[in-house]
């Protein structure tokens, strides 16, 4: 592959983190890369792999990328929520009544706003919007058929057994889709002191409680315990997922940063294809998420499970009015805030075993933008479709930059 550099001026803090990250030669085959045009699933036409017919990963180069069907390197870049949004509040905030109240020309609005935000990627979570399913690459989603987040018992073969098959019968709906990226589950599971008191409540004679006191039993300590049902979970789960949609990739559940233990998530790794989680840093003892990206724990997480990452569901809320402070930290105004996003971006960008980033949310109103009373916003549009004076631009080019980080990593041969 021959790479000739197009360059261009850098315009947003993004860009500039972003180039303290990469070499020349990244910085030469990431443009190649944005130039060079993509294929039908938005895969750069300037990394060419195997393809397969469905989405895959694989490392390229140093950095770690999904691969599209017709073979393309792809980093993703989704935002959530867009059907929720079309199901639930585009009639009351505006953006039908702009196209006659009709969902089809709304949609495609949308769908032409994500790709001119530089977005290549649609949603990772239910409802998925159907119009963009066809356009854009997605993520499937999976429910456990009972009990929650956590009160179920994984070491029961009855369990096992409906897990199984509804696994599988849900999987039917996109098993030959090429636009699914990947499977996964519900976010923010419960691996903590609550599951470990779910299996103490059970009757003793139970299959879960027995697991529990053979453990303790032996010796071993709670979060020992719960690496082993993780275990026996992920292998039901990766089992149903492998006989219900053999070529999609298997994410597992969204694991919240800092949230989950280190045991756990080093027996998840191995049955799942890319390790999920989620940003959700509300500690007051380190920025927000939304404001500081935490390399050393995406790594560490890396490391632990032995798989590249995903995230799916950052969030970076802006104030609407002056800076305003909260117990979730600080909100700046518009253009700070952006700033710290692309910030945020071009970090993530920059970590080679990262494959895709999914933003919490497109457009639209936000269940936890009930933390700042109303005097925040976390989507890259106004609610009914318009652009944001500062923060629609500076997305856009920090999306662009981003891109080129990812790709300017896989230069295979270095001097």
């Amino acid at each position: 592959m021959t790479l000739q550099p197009q360059r261009s001026p850098i315009a947003t803090l993004a860009c500039l983190i972003a180039a303290t990250f990469a070499s020349p030669d990244e910085t030469i085959a990431g443009d190649a890369a944005e130039t060079s045009g993509t294929d039908r699933y938005g895969g750069t036409l300037a990394i060419e792999a195997e393809a397969t017919g469905f989405f895959r990963v694989e490392q390229i180069g140093r950095r770690w990328l999904f691969v599209t069907p017709d073979g393309h390197g792809f980093f993703a870049l989704g935002a959530n929520h867009v059907g929720r949004y079309l199901d639930e509040q585009a009639d009351e905030l505006g953006l039908l009544d702009r196209f006659g109240n009709d969902r089809g020309r709304a949609a495609a609005f949308l769908i032409g706003q994500m790709r001119a935000m530089g977005l290549n990627a649609g949603e990772a979570y239910a409802p998925l919007a159907p119009e963009l399913k066809t356009e854009l690459p997605y993520v499937a989603n999976l429910r456990f058929p009972e009990g929650g987040k956590y009160r179920f018992d994984m070491f029961d073969p009855a369990l096992q057994d409906r897990l199984t098959r509804s696994v599988i019968a849900q999987c039917a709906a996109f098993r030959d889709d090429p636009m699914a990226i990947g499977i996964a589950f519900a976010d923010l599971p419960v691996w903590d002191g609550r599951r470990v008191a779910y299996f103490e409540s059970l009757a003793e004679d139970r299959p879960g409680a027995i697991a529990l006191a053979e453990s303790r039993a032996a010796g071993r300590s709670d979060e020992a315990f719960l690496a082993h049902a993780a275990d026996t979970l992920y292998a039901v789960l990766s089992d149903a997922c492998e006989r219900g949609a053999p070529n999609h990739l298997f994410f597992g559940e969204r694991f919240r940063l800092r949230g989950t233990p280190d045991a756990v998530i080093a027996a998840v790794g191995p049955h799942v294809d890319v390790f999920c989680t989620q940003a959700l840093i509300l500690s007051p003892q380190r920025p927000p998420e939304w404001q500081v990206f935490q390399p050393e724990r995406y790594a560490e997480e890396h490391d632990l499970a032995g798989k590249p990452l995903v995230v799916i569901d950052w969030a970076a809320p802006f104030s609407l009015g002056e800076a305003f402070e909260t117990d979730r930290g600080t909100l700046h105004g518009e253009r700070v805030a952006s700033e710290q996003a692309a910030a945020w971006l071009a970090e993530a960008a920059a970590q080679p075993f990262l494959v895709g980033v999914f933003k919490c949310q497109f457009i639209g109103l936000h269940g936890n933008d009930r933390w700042f009373d109303g005097r925040a916003r976390r989507t890259y549009l106004q609610d009914d479709g318009r652009p944001f004076d500062v923060r629609t631009a500076l997305t856009r080019d920090a999306h662009r930059q981003t891109l080129r980080t990812a790709y300017g990593q896989t230069q295979r041969d270095r001097p």
